[in-house]
């Protein structure tokens, strides 16, 4: 069994939006290779892969010679790293992945921001991208709002985060649901920080500080105004068409989620069902279908070949740019979905989300059993369900009142 290596390469296999590369440590053993992501990144043609070193010549970074130091003294404390492990026979019974996790975890105590990027290199190679793009979000909230780059572990404390908070609100527009967004992720990075020794349980700032939202208005609509949706006439092709289109599409499948129908292919129809996993949390789901999706369905499926997707929403190849064109295309959606509101006479913000939420409330309306509304959702947890119906529509408590009271 032959024993582990490492060594400082440039990751070919992403280039980020400015054209640089990663620069990571690859470990191998027994031919299998895995990657610890630096802080640090180039374009090709600044790095020299015989010196596994930055080119003095480029001029990503202010000093190269400093950058270098740094890369090559990390990739000595992962040779040291190993060098005990071969000593000890240890490595004899471990996996690639273990030697890595053994190497990161002895690794100087990061910063927060290469720490977070590390942490989003890692969502994207295992294609979470969704995830990836939240802890982007976070990063640069907390890069703008502190005004630093440089910020320890042990510059998060109580202070700081109630100074980000004041900043924040103080923006019109801005919402304590809007920070607890970026905060619930800020402590989700420093959970993992202190998990991976890269900081102090001591020094944890949410002891101390309590994440605060506010409840969010109710985002169902009336079965009555479902019913608007269902005879909205728009001219075939458009915009409002392809909404209404697909806003109904996840109303009768059980309230199908945006990105979920934006990834739906010809080959998840089969023996007469919609068999996907959903997004969020990869649970199987199956849906038979109804009249009134196979009416939608024809207007999409004819001449498509079974890997085709069914719904004009992600046009291109690549992930990063799947991922563009969701948010675009779910932006545009709300935008229509809202004019068509307007032309109905219904009120409120209706978004791609009032679809799945209609669905659970009408439900519940209906009479039918939480656990049953939990199950077509997809919910790993009847409490969530719960928070979704938890707006019972007021008429319906003013209906048993005025029964109880006679």
């Amino acid at each position: 069994m032959k024993k582990a290596t490492v060594k400082l390469i440039l990751d070919k296999r992403r280039k980020k939006a400015n054209d640089t590369y990663p620069i990571v440590i690859r470990v191998t053993k027994n031919r299998i290779t895995r990657y610890i992501f630096t802080e640090y990144s180039v374009v090709e043609a600044d790095w020299n892969p015989d010196e596994q070193a930055i080119k003095m010549t480029s001029k990503q970074y202010r000093n190269v010679t400093r950058v270098n130091n740094h890369l090559h003294q990390q990739l000595l404390d992962a040779s040291d790293n190993i060098t005990k492990l071969n000593s000890s026979g240890e490595i004899l019974q471990m996996k690639v992945n273990d030697v890595r996790h053994n190497i990161a975890s002895n690794e100087e105590s990061a910063s927060f921001k290469p720490f977070t990027e590390k942490i989003i290199a890692e969502l994207k190679e295992a294609k979470k991208l969704g995830n990836a793009d939240v802890y982007q979000q976070t990063l640069n909230f907390v890069v703008r709002l502190t005004g630093r780059k440089d910020l320890t572990f042990d510059d998060i404390n109580f202070q700081m985060i109630k100074s980000v908070e004041s900043k924040f609100l103080s923006n019109e527009g801005n919402t304590l649901n809007g920070l607890s967004f970026y905060l619930r992720t800020v402590r989700a990075i420093y959970n993992r920080a202190i998990k991976e020794g890269k900081a102090k349980r001591d020094n944890y700032p949410f002891t101390l500080y309590s994440i605060k939202e506010t409840k969010t208005r109710k985002r169902a609509i009336h079965k009555t105004d479902m019913d608007k949706f269902k005879s909205y006439q728009a001219k075939p092709n458009t915009h409002q068409w392809h909404t209404c289109n697909i806003f109904l599409f996840s109303f009768y499948n059980r309230g199908m989620n945006f990105a979920d129908i934006a990834k739906l292919r010809m080959s998840d129809i089969e023996n007469d069902r919609i068999i996907y996993n959903r997004s969020k949390t990869g649970k199987p789901l199956s849906v038979k279908l109804i009249d009134a999706t196979r009416e939608i369905l024809q207007h999409y499926t004819k001449g498509k070949k079974p890997d085709d997707r069914i719904f004009p929403i992600i046009k291109r190849d690549k992930p990063e740019l799947q991922m563009k064109d969701l948010y675009n295309e779910r932006r545009l959606f709300n935008k229509y979905l809202n004019r068509i509101a307007g032309e109905l006479k219904i009120q409120g913000n209706i978004t791609s989300y009032v679809a799945r939420h209609s669905w659970a409330t009408i439900g519940k309306e209906l009479n039918v059993p939480i656990a049953v509304i939990s199950e077509g959702l997809g919910h790993e947890d009847i409490k969530t369900t719960q928070i979704y119906l938890d707006d019972f529509d007021n008429s319906i408590l003013d209906d048993a009142n005025q029964m109880i009271t006679g």
